[in-house]
């Protein structure tokens, strides 16, 4: 049976790094870095084993952060499109400065959590929150293995945790638990207690993160 779940955010994108919005781009140098060090952080912490189950989200970023992971332990790593991220409709592919240059507004917001963004085809929190919640729940009663390795994005993660926080109850997401930003190749970590899933860990990175500029690379930096 499994009785935690790491929930992995995937490595820097350039795309992060200019505020362009989603898409589907790769990990650039300091996000294929930052997810070897989250890797071997998470492999020496946790002692991932053969009754480690792998899965991600599918998009590039997301595989990329995976196979650095599982591969050097011989892992296979599962795809599941229902951990993508956020679809953002008309703002697909679009830099958050022409959006708020563009629609002030409403750019305010949906950064104030008001939903303004909504009315350009962007997906709902809630209804991000029933597929990916629903595919970690899935996930986590796969028998046979002990430890799930979930590895998506910063927004699904986010709407995932406020999912298992109401045990899947259809709250609104103007009420309950505010939760800050993931890091790039930062988990957050839960353990099964009786019924209920328990977070053990919240945005939890490898130490060198603590010692370095982590969005900058810090190739000087060591691992714990």
């Amino acid at each position: 049976m499994i009785d935690t779940i790491f929930l992995i955010r995937h490595g820097q994108t350039d795309w992060n790094v200019t505020g362009r919005i989603q898409g589907n781009p790769p990990l650039n140098r300091v996000g294929l870095w930052q997810a070897r060090q989250s890797a071997a952080a998470l492999t020496r912490r946790y002692g991932p084993d053969s009754k480690s189950l792998v899965v991600c989200s599918g998009l590039i970023r997301s595989c990329q952060t995976a196979h650095i992971f599982a591969d050097p332990l011989g892992l296979k790593v599962e795809t599941d499109p229902r951990l993508m991220e956020r679809k953002f409709g008309e703002w697909e592919g679009r830099l958050r400065s022409e959006l708020e240059a563009a629609y002030p507004e409403d750019m305010a917001g949906w950064i104030k959590g008001l939903g303004t963004e909504l009315k350009y085809g962007v997906e709902p929190h809630e209804e991000v929150a029933k597929r990916t919640g629903e595919a970690v729940l899935e996930w986590a009663d796969t028998p046979g293995y002990n430890k799930l390795f979930i590895f998506s994005h910063g927004t699904c993660i986010n709407d995932c945790i406020r999912f298992l926080f109401s045990k899947g109850r259809n709250v609104s997401f103007l009420e309950g638990p505010a939760l800050l930003d993931m890091d790039n190749a930062f988990w957050s970590r839960f353990e099964r207690e009786e019924s209920r899933w328990a977070m053990k860990s919240f945005n939890e990175g490898p130490c060198v993160a603590y010692k370095c500029d982590w969005d900058a690379g810090g190739e000087n930096g060591k691992e714990e």
